[in-house]
């Protein structure tokens, strides 16, 4: 289930960060946790919606057809997977424009 999250975190990246959007994955450990960054340069996530992409069935742009843009289980299933193995991801806009999706889960011993 953690690989479908990652892989639905940078899917999302690729399609919605736009054609010319760079996608920047990374992945780092410090003490008992590891983090994973994955950032694009799109348009983004404007601050009143970012609350609510965890949110099942959310979509952030209602005018985008189902058969394109999805259900708006992606991110939730994502999320449901991170936490039952004791960690957590989090959205906030990218430097520059874009978003950055962090998820930090703990190391195994």
């Amino acid at each position: 289930m953690l690989r479908e999250a990652i892989a639905n975190v940078v899917d999302n990246a690729i399609k919605y960060g736009g054609e010319a959007s760079a996608v920047d994955v990374r992945v780092r450990a410090a003490g008992s946790h590891a983090t994973l960054a994955v950032t694009d340069n799109g348009p983004g996530i404007a601050a009143e919606h970012r609350g609510r992409v965890f949110d099942r069935f959310y979509r952030v742009d209602e005018g985008r057809s189902r058969d394109a843009g999805g259900t708006g289980l992606g991110l939730s299933i994502a999320k449901w997977a991170i936490e039952a193995n004791g960690g957590r991801i989090s959205v906030a806009a990218a430097p520059g424009g874009g978003s950055v999706f962090t998820i930090v889960l703990p190391l195994a011993s």
